[in-house]
């Protein structure tokens, strides 16, 4: 736990890169510590600066040159835990500098960053510009408890949702041992779906309010303004762990030509964490229709 770095997959290379260095020419309208790290305070409160080990909650924008690379807008969340600085000036020192409710922008020089790393390619871009706006900071002791405390009410306001659900449909079926109601509306009679085996699905999935966030169809991602760039049926190994759970579980046993509508439970999709349009904490609808098994 003491050395958990929270960075969203997008940045994972571009964290290592940017904690090499921040030194390098001063830039117009940012200020320049003596270790050579450019910063510019949009907001600066009188809260209580970040400490060694401390967990950051924020959204972030990563830009190069003007190109924005990665953000979280909208969507604060766990990025840091503030470690001691490998080199002067880079973002470990940096994250020292704020406290809650702060904005501020740090500037990288890529120049500089390739000094400590060869492999940062070449680009028209002379830095890379890191906006922090601090939602939360928190000690590791802090932090462990809020996510705790953050947890059981994840979960309780999850579970009056989906029985209200379940009771607004009128559905009576019971769920399986893995929490999901799997409803069949048409029993197939081709080929059986198992473990090491690959299928082929059309399928529909939404959010309990009825948003749909993918499809396999069309018509329906075009009413929904979902980009896709195929409309293929989804094609995957039974068992091989590369669907959430609920789904890969709930499949097994399945002929070919079965239409049957899923109601899984975040714990056996995506958890706690926010996934693209979906929120943390929220139970997914699949409509399904097996087509292939081989």
């Amino acid at each position: 736990m003491r050395k958990i770095l929270f960075v969203a997959a997008a940045l994972l290379m571009t964290a290592s890169i940017l904690t090499s260095c921040g030194r390098g020419g001063k830039l117009k309208g940012f200020k320049r510590t003596e270790s050579g790290l450019n910063y510019k305070f949009h907001i600066k409160t009188d809260s209580p600066r970040a400490q060694l080990d401390d967990i950051i909650i924020a959204e972030i924008w990563m830009y190069l040159g003007e190109e924005l690379e990665y953000t979280n807008a909208g969507s604060p969340e766990p990025m840091f835990q503030v470690m001691e600085p490998q080199h002067p000036g880079d973002l470990m020192e940096a994250l020292q500098m704020i406290g809650t409710g702060d904005s501020v922008t740090f500037a990288f020089n890529l120049n500089e960053m390739r000094k400590y790393d060869p492999t940062v390619p070449e680009e028209d871009a002379t830095h890379v510009f890191y906006t922090i706006k601090v939602h939360g900071i928190y000690t590791l002791e802090e932090f462990q408890a809020k996510m705790e405390a953050d947890q059981i009410a994840g979960e309780l306001e999850e579970a009056a949702r989906l029985q209200a659900y379940i009771s607004e449909k009128g559905i009576t079926v019971k769920p399986n041992a893995d929490g999901v109601y799997v409803i069949i509306k048409t029993r197939g009679t081709g080929a059986v779906a198992a473990q090491g085996k690959t299928i082929s699905l059309n399928y529909t999935g939404s959010l309990l309010d009825g948003t749909v966030f993918d499809t396999s169809f069309e018509t329906i991602a075009k009413e929904n303004d979902i980009p896709r760039f195929s409309f293929e049926p989804l094609e995957f190994l039974v068992g091989a762990g590369r669907m959430i759970p609920g789904l890969d579980n709930a499949v097994v046993g399945m002929r070919v030509g079965t239409k049957a509508t899923l109601i899984i439970p975040s714990n056996m999709a995506y958890g706690s964490r926010p996934h693209g349009p979906i929120p943390a904490f929220s139970p997914l609808v699949f409509d399904i229709e097996i087509v292939g098994v081989k």
